[in-house]
């Protein structure tokens, strides 16, 4: 039942009146360059595609970092300013645990065999992909791909300029890394720029010239680059690491105890010394015993005993795991101690989840920022643009689809023999795909079973199907 209390408003004046009551600030700017709708990054593509912007050269870096050189870039860093991150990148980068664990994610992803498809089945769009597949041998020079991945792991983003071969019949894109250190974030525009030594250079994904890979969208994209996870725990790594090696230098180099008679010759305590000098460059301490020279000399060995040594490998173990985690994207069954599969199982899938994220950002990127400028610069259309990924797909998905696909066919010849048909293709592949998950093939026809089906010889090739599926 309506309320007797309720009275229609027309929306016009209901808006009106939120307006005042939470403070309307008049008409709405349309002017704003930084809130408009999308537009084609593609106009005027030919007269940038012969620019080339020149970077800065890296010749003044940062090696060494202090926990408050460090909190000093992740700050400006969340920001939008990229100088001293940049540089603290790179210095991550040194580490050995941090480069390890990037190389693993790269091998995952990188590894995998290409994979090309065209746009659509039209001939100009076959046309396009082979002539695609043939220039990316030149994309792919240099391993600039896997520079851009690498940095964008614990960055966020990473641009890349596009710089375009034009000597041959086709025109040729190839990509040079730009390092962030030399970009920023202009809030007032929405947009990533380059220092260039020719100025700022706004960066435009899409339009022909700049490549940026940033998997979780551009807007704020560095708060999503591991370092700011990384950087404490590296710190702390190197920190444990250079204490443990001085710790090592003190326990690991005993000190050599010389006693000599108080009242001994000098020249002979002098001998004696230098004696001692001759050993290397061990610490020696000579200490007189034996006023009454009652005592001659001597020489012992002490040796520091301690157990406090334990914590540099545990600080430096756990450092390693947090680094793992934050690049990897995995929990802590990264460290399986036992031998539990379902732990193995769930390590290897979430770390499969990371390479298929990294696929699938890397296939839209590669298709709007690097194919549509190639498919309209060399063939007029950037729709004829080919589609760019790698087979991350595990092989055991494979496997477990075949195993459905002989399940559903078990199930129809089974509801065959018992006098069951279907007669309606649309029904049988929405069957197919409710209870077994298996997609079928819009060809899929309903036609007679052949003859002798259901006897011993079908049921024995059924047999044999099936053991070659599951056979390892």
């Amino acid at each position: 039942m309506d309320s007797p209390y309720a009275t229609p408003i027309p929306v016009e004046q209901l808006r009106q009146q939120i307006d005042r009551r939470v403070g309307d600030i008049g008409r709405i700017t349309r002017n704003d360059v930084a809130f408009q709708s999308p537009s084609d990054p593609l106009r005027n593509i030919a007269a940038r595609s012969d620019l080339v912007y020149r970077d800065i050269p890296l010749v003044t870096i940062q090696n060494s970092w202090t926990v408050d050189q460090t909190r000093a870039a992740l700050a400006a860093h969340i920001t939008g300013a990229f100088d001293a991150s940049g540089q603290l990148v790179d210095s991550i980068m040194a580490d050995d645990r941090v480069t390890a664990t990037i190389n693993s994610r790269l091998a995952g992803l990188f590894s995998k065999e290409l994979r090309f498809r065209p746009a659509n089945d039209s001939s100009a769009a076959r046309e396009v992909c082979d002539a695609w597949i043939k220039s990316w041998p030149r994309l792919m020079s240099g391993g600039q791909l896997k520079q851009i991945a690498a940095y964008q792991y614990l960055f966020g983003f990473w641009p890349s300029q596009i710089v375009w071969d034009d000597t041959g019949p086709i025109i040729e894109p190839m990509l040079r890394a730009w390092h962030a250190r030399y970009t920023y974030y202009q809030w007032d525009v929405r947009k990533y720029v380059a220092i260039t030594q020719d100025g700022p250079k706004p960066i435009m994904p899409g339009d022909g010239k700049w490549f940026l890979h940033a998997p979780r969208g551009d807007y704020r994209a560095w708060m999503f680059g591991a370092i700011r996870a990384v950087a404490e725990p590296w710190l702390l790594r190197h920190f444990a690491m250079r204490d443990m090696a001085r710790f090592s230098e003190v326990y690991g180099s005993p000190i050599r105890k010389a006693m000599v008679p108080a009242a001994a010759d000098e020249v002979q305590r002098d001998r004696f010394q230098q004696q001692l000098s001759q050993l290397g460059n061990e610490t020696t301490i000579m200490l007189p015993v034996s006023v009454d020279g009652s005592a001659g000399y001597d020489l012992q060995l002490v040796e520091a005993t301690a157990g406090a040594w334990q914590i540099f490998p545990g600080l430096v173990d756990r450092c390693d795991m947090n680094i793992v985690l934050a690049i990897l994207m995995q929990n802590p069954t990264t460290e399986v101690t036992g031998g539990s599969f379902s732990a193995t199982q769930a390590h290897m899938d979430i770390r499969q989840s990371g390479i298929e994220e990294d696929n699938e950002s890397f296939k839209l990127e590669i298709h709007d920022q690097i194919a549509r400028p190639y498919a309209l610069l060399n063939f007029g259309d950037p729709d004829l643009a080919p589609w760019t990924d790698w087979t991350v797909e595990p092989i055991e998905n494979f496997d477990s689809r075949a195993t459905r696909f002989y399940s559903f066919g078990q199930a129809i010849q089974i509801l065959r023999q018992g006098g069951v048909a279907f007669d309606n293709a649309a029904e049988l592949r929405t069957f197919a795909k409710s209870q077994f998950n298996v997609d079928l093939p819009r060809s899929t026809a309903i036609v007679d079973p052949d003859a002798g089906s259901g006897s011993g010889a079908a049921s024995e090739a059924a047999q044999a199907a099936h053991k070659e599926l599951t056979d390892p």
